[in-house]
């Protein structure tokens, strides 16, 4: 399945987060807008993210920067672990991984869940964390994907994550930011 690229357009949708608010990707026409895919809930990588993300956002929020966040899995499970933190941006739950299909955010690899799990410095700052390897519902070797979208909704950078615990680089957020 081929993959969105830049200069392709952001791919509506219209959803309820959880806690149940309407996400509506048109109220970001005008603003810059990351758009994120994680694994599932419990997954320590995608907390870690998450964490290290969190620290970053209030300046990336100064830039402009609005975020929404994927998971493929339930609101119970999201709201007990990746949404335990409250984050400022939202969350939807996507079971069913209609989005991701969307966004083309379907390839599971095996190799990038070994992959992934061998990055031992990863590992060893979510466990310092108090993140944990834990079986969540939703595909094991999802892998992520992160799209930064320009105020006119243009993709202007989308990155298919190469295993289950690689996203984005902050360098690449920032410099989108100008930052």
């Amino acid at each position: 399945m081929n993959q969105l690229e830049v200069g392709n357009s952001l791919i509506h949708f219209r959803l309820p987060d959880i806690h149940e608010q309407i996400v509506d990707t048109q109220a970001y026409q005008g603003k810059k807008l990351m758009i994120s895919f994680y694994r599932y809930a419990e997954c320590m990588f995608c907390n870690l993210r998450i964490h290290d993300f969190l620290k970053r956002y209030p300046r990336y929020q100064e830039a402009g920067l609005h975020k929404i966040a994927f998971f493929q899995s339930p609101k119970e499970d999201i709201l007990q672990y990746a949404g335990k933190d409250n984050p400022p941006f939202p969350i939807i739950p996507d079971s069913n991984r209609d989005i991701y299909k969307q966004y083309k955010v379907v390839i599971a690899s095996a190799m990038g869940f070994v992959k992934g799990g061998l990055r031992v410095d990863r590992f060893i700052r979510a466990m310092a964390n108090g993140y944990f390897m834990k079986m969540g519902k939703g595909s094991k070797t999802l892998i992520p994907a992160d799209f930064l979208i320009d105020e006119t909704g243009t993709i202007v950078n989308a990155y298919y994550g190469s295993d289950i615990s690689d996203h984005i680089p902050f360098a690449e957020i920032e410099a989108f930011l100008e930052l």
